[in-house]
């Protein structure tokens, strides 16, 4: 008996050890590659219409909206999903967030997600492109100055109270006309109607979380810069100087903001930001752990395993290890046993930070 024992403990070391090494060295296991989440394009879906910076679709058009449920996936191109009824849950960037009724959630390009519904998925979904906004500083106003699709420290999930939900549908049923007839210049109108409807989340964004004073602060502008800069830059520039330098301002200066408006420092925003992006690549790429660190900034392997634990409080692989033993459970009818039971929750709250 206790031979046996042995030998099934030996066994299942030698399979862990041929596990790690393939996962570190080649991102395969026993010959069979991983598959890696795609990156859409907004060019995907819809494509019959004649549109390009702007799509909308309601969940019953499944050739536009199916990719919300079939697959984990990133885009490139900033999107709202509207679920108007039913609950289930979104998986953004490996954190599950339960939903029940009306909500909404806001997504910036790059993001990871798949929506697991446990009834049909009904409401609208939305992409659109910067490039929808001819004017650079219609984009500041609507996209960065609302802090609405901020990925690092925002919740990516609102929900809607009766009153919100009924202009959410007026606007969005109006979108969707738009969308879907032959006239010219759609795009200057569903802009128009993109425009009043951020206005309107961005409202009550603001309600829910007292942000009235904040959004009027002109260092908080400032600060909502540094996040752009760090967005565009945390692969290879990892230093509080560099950004300080970029926006004209000190270190110390650019650290009081830090901490001012997100209660961390300038430096712990530029880690959390290469966290969340290493995180996404364990979970969803076939590359090495090597490469992965590679790609973030890091020229030293081991530097990077020793940044990413300090940061998240478990190495690479361990992480990979465990996000995979959590995905291999984890079905599209509902998800796992885990995330079953935190469906129910009455309210659209993460479950896990």
């Amino acid at each position: 008996m206790n031979g046996n024992r042995r030998a099934v403990n030996r066994q299942n070391n030698d399979l862990l050890v041929l596990f790690r090494h393939l996962s570190e060295n080649t991102g395969t296991f026993s010959g069979m590659k991983k598959k890696e989440a795609p990156v859409l394009n907004i060019a995907d879906y819809c494509s019959d219409k004649d549109i390009r910076n702007i799509k909308i679709s309601s969940f019953t058009e499944e050739a536009c909206t199916i990719a919300e449920i079939e697959e984990n996936h990133r885009q490139d191109y900033y999107e709202i999903v509207w679920l108007k009824k039913g609950n289930g849950n979104h998986i953004i960037d490996t954190v599950n967030y339960p939903y029940n009724g009306s909500v909404l959630f806001l997504l910036s390009p790059g993001q990871m997600h798949r929506i697991y519904p446990k009834e049909k998925a009904e409401g609208y979904v939305i992409k659109f492109l910067t490039a929808l906004f001819s004017d650079a500083k219609d984009m500041e106003e609507y996209l960065i100055k609302t802090n609405l699709f901020d990925n690092i420290q925002s919740e990516p999930v609102l929900k809607l109270n009766a009153s919100i939900h009924s202009t959410i549908q007026d606007i969005l049923i109006k979108m969707e006309t738009e969308f879907n007839t032959e006239e010219q210049d759609k795009e200057k109108i569903l802009l128009a109607y993109l425009k009043i409807l951020l206005t309107h989340i961005s409202r009550l964004k603001r309600i829910t979380f007292s942000q009235e004073q904040v959004s009027a602060d002109l260092n908080f502008s400032l600060f909502q810069k540094y996040k752009s800069e760090i967005e565009k830059h945390f692969r290879k520039e990892h230093s509080v100087e560099s950004y300080a330098g970029r926006l004209i301002i000190q270190a110390r200066t650019l650290n009081s903001l830090s901490k001012k408006y997100s209660g961390k420092t300038a430096g712990e925003l530029i880690a959390d930001r290469i966290i969340l992006e290493a995180k996404r690549e364990l979970y969803h790429n076939i590359k090495s752990i090597k490469e992965i660190g590679y790609d973030l900034g890091f020229d030293d392997p081991a530097y990077f395993t020793r940044f990413f634990k300090k940061q998240a409080g478990i190495s690479p692989l361990d992480y990979r290890m465990d996000v995979l033993n959590r995905s291999a459970g984890r079905t599209t009818a509902g998800g796992t046993p885990d995330m079953q039971k935190k469906a129910g929750a009455a309210n659209a709250t993460p479950a896990s930070k």
